[in-house]
């Protein structure tokens, strides 16, 4: 497990330092996230390579919650995909307990260039830091579509 938080964070830190070309295509979007749990999102471009992901729903279909990401988009050599890495806080309410911790985004987003839409597919791990107990969930994936409500 501490390998896998290792990796994580050593491959994080190499892609804040990749190429600085940064396109972004689109300024903001919402839509629907399935997975490992049902939940909207809704993302707002801050800058070029900055965004803001909101994402509230059910996580692992056992919790409604919320969290926000902010997130850095790096261009890839392919046409209109960006992978993107992020960070943020999240809150799970449940009916005995509710918790809150740290929740992470690695993954790829595609946008088409004649229609408003926008897919994606990520890794989303959390840690919870206070609530029912302490516990990092690793098995947190999922893909999005969204409406690109500024194209």
């Amino acid at each position: 497990m501490k390998y896998l938080i290792h990796l994580t964070l050593s491959l994080g830190l190499l892609c804040s330092f990749s190429s600085d070309v940064q396109a972004q295509f689109y300024d903001q979007a919402a839509g629907l996230r399935g997975g490992t749990g049902a939940t909207v999102s809704y993302k707002k471009f801050l800058s070029t390579p900055l965004a803001l992901e909101v994402i509230v729903g059910s996580f692992d279909y056992d919790y409604f919650g919320a969290g926000v990401l902010l997130e850095k988009h790096t261009e890839m050599n392919l046409s209109r995909f960006q992978w993107y890495w992020g960070v943020g806080p999240y809150i799970n309410f449940a009916s005995d307990f509710t918790a809150f911790g740290a929740l992470g985004a690695l993954g790829i987003d595609f946008s088409f260039e004649s229609i408003p839409i926008q897919i994606s597919a990520d890794w989303t791990p959390r840690l919870r830091i206070a609530g029912e107990d302490g516990k990092l969930f690793l098995n947190s994936a999922g893909v999005g579509i969204r409406y690109i409500i500024e194209y």
